[in-house]
C-alpha cells in the first residue's frame, strides 16, 4: 500500500498496481492495475480516474472509470462524470455530475446498482 502525504501534490500521471490511499493532491491521469485508491478526506483530485475500486472522502474533480465499486463517503465533495457498475452514496456525502452505470462482468452478473445509504437505517436502492 502506498500513502500519499498531505505535503505533496503531484502533476502528470500515476499508475499503479497496489492500494493508494491519497492525503495529499494529485493533477492529472490516475491508472489503478491493480488495489484501490482512496482519497481521505483531506485528499484532494483533479484528474482522469481509471480502476477497479476507489473510495472517496475527499475532493474530486473530473472523470472517475471503474470496472466493480465507488463510493462516496461522508464529506465527499465529487464534480465529476462517473461510471461504475455499482455505487454507493453515503449520507453527507456530495455528488454534482453525471453516472454511468454499465451492467458488471460479461454476462451483467454481480452485484451492480445504486445506494443510496442513509443514517436512519432506511437505504434506497436503485437498479441500474
Amino acid at each position: 500500500m502506498t500513502t500519499i502525504g498531505p505535503s505533496l501534490t503531484i502533476t502528470g500521471e500515476i499508475t499503479s498496481r497496489e492500494d493508494i490511499t491519497l492525503q495529499g493532491g494529485i493533477n492529472g491521469k490516475i491508472t489503478m492495475e491493480g488495489g484501490a485508491l482512496v482519497v481521505a478526506p483531506q485528499g484532494k483530485v483533479d484528474a482522469d480516474v481509471v480502476g477497479s475500486r476507489m473510495t472517496i472522502q475527499g475532493t474530486v474533480t473530473g472523470t472517475v472509470t471503474l470496472d466493480t465499486r465507488l463510493e462516496l463517503a461522508p464529506g465527499a465533495n465529487v464534480k465529476a462524470a462517473l461510471k461504475a457498475p455499482s455505487v454507493v452514496l453515503e449520507e453527507g456525502a456530495t455528488f454534482n455530475g453525471t453516472l454511468e452505470m454499465p451492467k458488471s462482468g460479461a454476462a451483467g452478473k454481480g452485484t451492480s446498482g445504486l445506494r443510496i445509504a442513509s443514517s436512519d437505517k432506511s437505504d434506497a436502492r436503485v437498479s441500474a
